[in-house]
């Protein structure tokens, strides 16, 4: 009985493991990383630096050359690619895509300086090194401000595995790259142009469009928003955001029980380096509107919850199966189940007694000293 007890507990426990997301510790086998150096050319502004920050000249062929080597003991194949910088939603500066364009940009972009091929795979054995090159022609004139953009590389390393988990994990670096060539000063020109109701991650708010038409870009900036609905005052306060050269982005700032009305925003932009910028903005928000934003903050919540209501029928459901087989067997195994013996008493009756046995030679004997008296 107490080994089906166990094996009863033991099967529950089992069942209840595999449909709870329990968390579970991973370990990351080291078998697949990498890393990358840039190697600086003789016009690099700033030795010190670890990106490219290159002083160019009119119509000249300059060479973007990164090292990439294998710190795994496997095998791993790496892309490189030079990307323009743009300027994500979350407000930090990117080089992650590929077809990132520039916004009203005065100066050429740097993709379109490059001479060849933007992509390059390249495969290390390993403890393998290589180092991949990219050809740029600098623009035929001087030009003001900067060309940005970066060479970035992106590899699949070693995957996060464990007993439930699988996770294909993939580290992309990027060393910047920095195209200079007038010397003269070029302020930032940052405008906000539209404005709209919007949800992220179930939050819901109003989404500011941000340009900076000028081509230098502005770092660790400062945002200071209130934005006013009748009574309602949303103040809402940011740090250390950047903003690339030539690039638009939209800004959200989330507002608690978004509803329908004129939303006044003034904005206040400013950094150490002598930039400030304040900028208002008035949105007339419909009901409509507010309606189908409030509906596309919800469904990922709904979701979850129709996730663990499955999950708990489900639970509840094996449960009472293996209670069942449990009880079945357990009865079946008495004699009371619907085999060997269904309908019939399973009594234990004493044996009788053989002529072969001690107790019988015995018994005999006796009876036959009893016929002789």
């Amino acid at each position: 009985m107490k080994k089906r007890i166990i094996v009863f507990l033991s099967t529950l426990l089992l069942l209840v493991a595999t449909f709870l997301p329990f968390a579970t510790t991973v370990k990351a086998a080291p078998d697949k990383s990498y890393a990358i150096q840039a190697i600086l050319p003789d016009n690099q502004v700033n030795k010190d630096e670890s990106y490219f920050d290159l002083k160019v000249e009119p119509n000249k062929e300059q060479s973007l050359k990164v090292l990439i080597a294998n710190t795994g003991s496997k095998s791993i194949t790496v892309t490189a690619e030079v990307n323009n910088a743009y300027t994500a939603d979350s407000g930090v500066i990117g080089y992650d895509k590929y077809n990132a364009k520039l916004y009203k940009g005065k100066n050429p972009s740097l993709t379109s300086l490059v001479d060849g091929k933007r992509k390059q795979v390249v495969r290390l054995a390993t403890g393998e090194n290589k180092t991949v090159e990219f050809k740029v022609k600098s623009p035929a004139s001087e030009f003001t401000g900067i060309i940005l953009g970066g060479v970035t590389t992106t590899a699949s390393v070693s995957p996060t595995k464990s007993k439930n988990i699988n996770i294909k994990n993939q580290v992309r670096y990027v060393k910047g790259v920095v195209l200079r060539s007038k010397d003269d000063g070029v302020m930032p020109d940052v405008s906000l142009t539209s404005a709209a109701p919007k949800a992220v991650a179930g939050s819901t708010g109003i989404a500011y469009t941000l340009n900076n038409t000028a081509p230098i870009n502005i770092n660790k900036v400062s945002l200071n928003a209130q934005i006013t609905n009748g009574s309602q005052v949303t103040n809402y306060k940011a740090d250390n955001l950047q903003i690339a050269p030539s690039s638009q982005f939209n800004y959200f700032i989330p507002i608690k029980k978004l509803g329908s009305g004129t939303y006044k925003a003034h904005i206040v932009l400013k950094n150490d380096n002598g930039f400030e910028k304040s900028l208002n903005y008035n949105i007339t928000v419909k009901q409509r509107e507010v309606d189908s934003v409030n509906d596309s903050a919800q469904p990922k919540t709904q979701s979850n919850n129709k996730q663990w209501i499955g999950i708990i029928i489900g639970i509840i459901v094996l449960i009472a199966i293996v209670v069942w087989m449990y009880l079945y067997y357990s009865q079946r195994n008495k004699g009371d189940g619907p085999k060997n013996g269904r309908g019939k008493f399973n009594l234990k009756l004493p044996k009788k007694p053989t002529d072969d046995s001690p107790k019988s030679s015995r018994s005999g004997s006796t009876r036959s000293s009893r016929r002789k008296k």
